[in-house]
């Protein structure tokens, strides 16, 4: 009787030992900086998303995470040291990772504001600036933006449908552009939710004076202490994010909100030649794609003819090709994630894999 407890004891003891050993092993510590400003982002719905440096990246990455422990406040760049572990069942539009904050290494306020307010306008002209909120409201549509000409002191731009075009004038000393009347183009908008946001944009903009700040990805307009209208540009950084998926190859980890447990699917990017390939799951997979700042563009994907005995895996090669070919995404990437949307809903999700 005496051994049989003991004996229990000892196994009850020992899996509690092995349980703590695996849970530390599927956590690790790592070493995050984060952005001063967030950025637009979509993620179950349209939300504003932390940006974030692992140790080794060049560009800033969406996280579509929260961390556990830590309070952002915008206009401060945090050094972080984060308990990072790996969930077991990763739900439907939820990151592969939950994250803890250890320690905050470095806090440093970041000014928002060029050195030289001369310089302000200099640094927003000449790019193209997507609207992602209106008075507070996130806008979830990239087809509303407006474009700064210093030189001519004029503007243009597209409010959803119609291209929209007029002058402005700039305050240096007050960091302040008065915009003037908003002339477009007539053309009917069958869409009525994009009809409403280019009225609300056009009279929200037109004969209006705005205090203008800039982190040098966003850009906005502030009626008083409001943040009245919000853009995001992807000038900057187009190529660095194109090079770090060119560079990657990528596994499917959720397919239409499914988590995909040791999918072998896969694709990588020839950024040369434009072209996309891939194992599906029984046939390699391969085609040509078209992409922009935010976009990317499947032609027909055309794949090797192996015959797939395992039925779960034919299904799931069939479907995956389904939804990649010939079909147009919004993209972004995040989390060391790169992320496919149709209609604003997330479809296809990928982690970087060797």
């Amino acid at each position: 009787m005496l051994r049989s407890i003991i004996t229990k004891k000892g196994i009850l003891s020992l899996l509690i030992v092995f349980g703590s050993v695996a849970s530390a092993m599927a956590a690790d510590v790592i070493r995050l900086m984060v952005k001063e400003d967030r950025a637009s982002c979509t993620g179950v719905a349209p939300m504003n998303c932390l940006q974030v440096k692992y140790e080794n990246s060049k560009n800033w990455e969406l996280f579509y995470s929260e961390i556990e422990g830590f309070k952002h406040q915008e206009g401060y760049r945090y050094t972080l040291s984060v308990i990072r572990t790996k969930r077991k069942n990763v739900p439907a539009d939820a990151s592969a990772y939950t994250y803890k904050l250890k320690k905050v290494i470095k806090k440093e306020k970041i000014s928002t504001k060029p050195t030289n307010t001369k310089d302000l306008l200099a640094a927003i002209a000449q790019q193209k600036w997507t609207l992602t909120r209106i008075n507070g409201q996130t806008v979830n549509s990239d087809r509303v933006f407006i474009t700064l000409d210093e030189k001519g002191n004029k503007f243009n731009g597209s409010g959803g449908c119609n291209s929209i075009f007029g002058s402005f004038t700039f305050n240096a000393k007050s960091q302040s552009l008065t915009i003037g009347n908003v002339a477009s183009t007539m053309m009917a908008c069958a869409d009525e939710k994009v009809n409403k946001l280019e009225s609300e944009f056009t009279k929200e903009i037109g004969n209006q004076t705005f205090r203008v700040e800039t982190s040098g990805t966003t850009l906005t307009f502030y009626k008083g202490k409001n943040k009245a209208l919000e853009f995001r540009t992807a000038a900057n950084n187009t190529n660095d994010i194109w090079n770090y998926i060119g560079k990657n190859r990528w596994k499917l980890i959720q397919m239409e909100g499914v988590t995909q447990q040791n999918s072998p699917i896969t694709i990588s990017f020839n950024l040369k030649d434009h072209r996309f390939s891939g194992n599906s799951g029984c046939n390699n997979y391969f085609g040509t794609y078209d992409a922009g700042s935010t976009t990317i563009a499947f032609g027909a994907a055309a794949s090797t003819r192996r015959a797939c005995m395992d039925k779960t895996l034919n299904e799931l090669e069939r479907k995956f090709l389904n939804i990649l070919g010939s079909k147009n995404f919004k993209f972004d990437v995040a989390d060391q994630t790169l992320n496919l949307y149709q209609n604003d809903r997330l479809v296809l999700m990928f982690g970087v894999t060797k």
